[in-house]
């Protein structure tokens, strides 16, 4: 059934392109297109993660999944249109990498290691940084009318979300992290309280749902 799931994700992949081949109002280009924001990165990896079943590319998805997939939801940006297929697309895939890794814990036992949650921070503001260079590559030595904002690291997502606050860059990436790091503690401790962890049942309860 896994396998199944990930076949099924790997060809929702394509929906888009196929999309924007056949819709002459629907383009594609390097510097919107590409699957680099977060949510777009962990529905592919999702996919993979269901033939590989990796503890490590589980714990990925599962937190950084789970945070873009219901702000994604809660406070969508459009970066490629509001047409009712690419509505239904998104919605889809946010809905996608929220469920999949619910199912993969309480289903096929994947479990979080310990401090998991800071070991994922630290992996989201490397890539993060990195596709912030991707994006100043792009705008500059590509440049383009159209601007490459690959995970928001070239300005703000314009959206209505306490954790996006409307300072310039590169202040309100601060806040971004700051947010990351909220989330990334309530999404350990809702994992971990549905999934205690044996090897740490020598600690108290409340240590066991941070760490």
């Amino acid at each position: 059934m896994l396998k199944r799931f990930g076949i099924l994700l790997f060809a929702g992949n394509l929906t888009l392109p196929i999309y924007a081949i056949l819709d002459p109002d629907q383009a594609l280009t390097w510097h919107r297109s590409l699957p680099l924001h977060f949510c777009g990165m962990n529905y592919i990896l999702i996919a993979v993660n269901c033939f590989a079943r990796n503890r490590y590319l589980f714990m990925f998805t599962a937190f950084l999944g789970t945070i873009g997939g219901v702000h994604g939801m809660l406070t969508p940006q459009l970066t490629v249109g509001d047409a009712p297929l690419v509505l239904v697309d998104y919605y889809m895939r946010h809905s996608a990498i929220v469920f999949f890794p619910i199912v993969m814990a309480r289903s096929f036992g994947f479990q979080f290691v310990r401090y998991g949650w800071m070991w994922i921070y630290v992996v989201a503001a490397l890539i993060s940084s990195s596709i912030g260079v991707f994006n100043w590559v792009l705008n500059t030595v590509f440049a383009s009318d159209v601007m490459a904002n690959y995970m928001y690291m070239w300005e703000a997502p314009k959206v209505d979300n306490p954790f996006v606050p409307k300072w310039p860059w590169p202040y309100y990436i601060l806040a971004l992290h700051a947010g990351l790091n909220l989330n990334l503690l309530v999404i350990n401790v809702i994992y971990r309280w549905r999934s205690p962890v044996a090897a740490m049942a020598h600690l108290p309860r409340w240590k066991q749902l941070l760490t």
